[in-house]
C-alpha cells in the first residue's frame, strides 16, 4: 500500500522527524500517526470520565432534592417497571 503526501510542509515535517529520531520516514510516520491516535484515546477516555462524574453528580443532586417519601414512591413504583429478572416488562 502507498501513500502519496502531495503537502511539502508534510513532506518536510516527515524528513526533520526521521531525522531527528534517526528512524526512516515510514517509521515516522508510523510512530507520529500512532502517537497521535493513542493521545485521542487518551482524550475519549477523559471526556467519557467527565460525563460520567457529570451524570453522577447530577444524580447525587437529585437524591439530596427528593424527601424520603419521594424515595419510597419512586421505589414502589419500579416494581412495576421490571420484572423478577430484573429486566423490563
Amino acid at each position: 500500500m502507498s501513500l502519496n503526501i502531495k503537502s511539502q510542509r508534510t513532506v518536510a515535517l516527515v524528513r526533520e522527524l526521521a531525522a531527528r529520531t534517526g528512524t526512516n520516514q515510514t517509521a515516522a510516520v508510523e510512530d507520529a500517526v500512532a502517537r497521535r491516535l493513542s493521545e485521542l484515546d487518551r482524550e475519549d477516555r477523559a471526556r467519557a470520565e467527565a460525563r460520567r462524574a457529570a451524570a453522577e453528580q447530577t444524580l447525587r443532586d437529585l437524591d439530596k432534592l427528593l424527601s424520603d417519601d419521594d424515595k419510597r414512591l419512586i421505589r414502589r413504583h419500579e416494581v412495576d417497571l421490571y420484572d423478577d429478572s430484573g429486566l423490563p416488562r
